[in-house]
């Protein structure tokens, strides 16, 4: 329990970071997540947008800035595509995800 307490903290104290330096670097708003795995704090990122090109941008303007890799091609499902890529801070020891979904019916 303690671990996870502190996985969550170094998490919280990462967004912090990223908080100012989409402040700075005026990237676009998206929702974030804090999780704890077993073994490692996760930060997720969401692109929520309603237009479905903005989301695609804004997941794409962070996934530069964090220089995260993305899944070739997203993740195809049923009702659409997940983007997806992750980076790993090892500054923090904090893995940070991005995520947007893309439904058929808007491509």
């Amino acid at each position: 329990m303690v671990e996870q307490s502190e996985n969550q903290r170094r998490a919280y104290e990462l967004l912090g970071v990223l908080l100012e330096r989409a402040a700075r670097e005026e990237l676009p708003v998206i929702a974030w997540t804090v999780a704890s795995a077993q073994s490692e704090p996760i930060l997720a990122g969401h692109c929520e947008a309603v237009d479905p090109i903005q989301r695609q941008d804004d997941f794409e303007a962070w996934r530069a800035a964090l220089g995260a890799e993305a899944w070739p091609n997203g993740i195809k499902q049923d009702y659409g595509v997940r983007l997806h890529a992750s980076v790993a801070d090892q500054g923090a020891g904090v893995t940070v995800t991005l995520a947007a979904e893309i439904r058929n019916d808007e491509m």
